[in-house]
């Protein structure tokens, strides 16, 4: 099959790390793929996979130029990786290629222009139940357009020991720094959890438009030296290295599938109990789940699995288990490319 991938800024985010696995599981299974995007740091890692890379120009020549370029690869279809960038790009050559839009939604959509373009594909993606009740019942999307296709891993990362906590240990979040994360909450805990005796950093991995009130709120609490920024590497396995413990806090989703990657990789994880990460775990002891917007709640869990290492590691072993029993990449896969087919057919009937 000829696919034509579109995200937006290929930076550390969720719709990034989920178009990198379908590429390279795609690309295994003899799909000719290009791509559209508007640039980042995975860009590289994309091209090195040998797929043509198109940044998506501003001029209107230049985007002409790029089009004929796509007329002549002749996509059978369009599928765009999550966010409203890849939403809006995925849109507009869906219409001027004339080829099918399917769309991957990873958290609740926030505008009704997204909902908009979203209805107008022909299919939709979803990565859990939840979402795709939220489409149906808020945003008046068909059902019979959505698909349920849960994330899935891939296996050669999933065995790897993770070293107890010797040491000084950084307790880590990663993810897109935009509101509604609850980055705050993780501050907060920091602080709390800086207090408690034993030696301890922490980091927050990630990009985004929040980035400057979030540091005004780690120096307002005297976390300098403490506390990092730092914009994550194109590359997974390093990122999870840096790690000794992952902290995840959200408000509205969107961190499902950095849960199931630390997991994958051994990370004793604590993460804000919502539908989307109950979703994604189905059972206790997988990690440690506190309630969102309570810092101290969190900071208690933290300094609980710190002073027990031998709950952390069943945690680890656990997620393991749990991310290779229900999350294989190989079931992702089949399920995409069976939409694909599906929707080739659709369009030759």
């Amino acid at each position: 099959m000829r696919m034509l991938v579109v995200s937006g800024r290929l930076d550390w985010s969720v719709p990034t790390t989920y178009a990198l696995g379908m590429v390279k599981g795609l690309l295994k299974r003899g799909y000719k793929v290009q791509m559209v995007c508007r640039g980042g740091v995975f860009l590289p890692l994309f091209r090195s996979l040998g797929i043509e890379v198109y940044e998506d120009p501003v001029s209107w020549l230049a985007r002409r130029r790029m089009c004929s370029y796509l007329t002549d690869f002749d996509p059978q279809f369009i599928h765009a990786t999550g966010g409203a960038g890849s939403l809006r790009i995925g849109h507009r050559l869906s219409t001027v290629l004339d080829r099918p839009l399917i769309h991957t939604v990873h958290s609740w959509l926030k505008s009704e222009r997204s909902a908009r373009s979203t209805r107008s594909a022909a299919a939709v993606v979803v990565v859990n139940e939840d979402l795709r009740e939220h489409l149906v019942n808020e945003l008046r999307i068909p059902k019979d357009k959505i698909r349920v296709i849960p994330y899935g891993i891939e296996q050669e990362v999933i065995d790897r020991d993770r070293n107890d906590f010797s040491g000084i240990p950084v307790i880590g979040t990663v993810g897109r720094l935009e509101k509604g994360r609850r980055l705050d909450d993780f501050i907060h805990a920091a602080s709390l959890m800086r207090k408690a005796p034993g030696e301890k950093m922490f980091t927050i991995l990630g990009e985004g438009p929040d980035e400057n009130r979030l540091r005004a709120v780690s120096k307002s609490l005297d976390l300098d030296g403490s506390l990092t920024f730092a914009a994550p590497p194109a590359d997974l396995a390093s990122v999870y290295r840096a790690v000794d413990m992952l902290m995840l806090v959200s408000d509205w989703g969107g961190s499902g599938l950095h849960l199931l990657e630390g997991l994958a990789r051994g990370v004793p994880t604590i993460a804000t109990g919502g539908g989307e990460i109950l979703s994604l775990l189905g059972e206790d002891g997988i990690c440690t789940l506190v309630k969102p917007g309570d810092p101290e709640a969190l900071a208690e869990a933290g300094q609980g699995l710190l002073s027990d290492s031998e709950r952390a590691r069943q945690q680890v072993q656990k997620g393991i288990d749990h991310v290779r029993d229900h999350f294989p990449m190989r079931t992702m896969l089949d399920n995409l490319e069976a939409l694909h087919e599906n929707i080739c057919n659709q369009v030759l009937s």
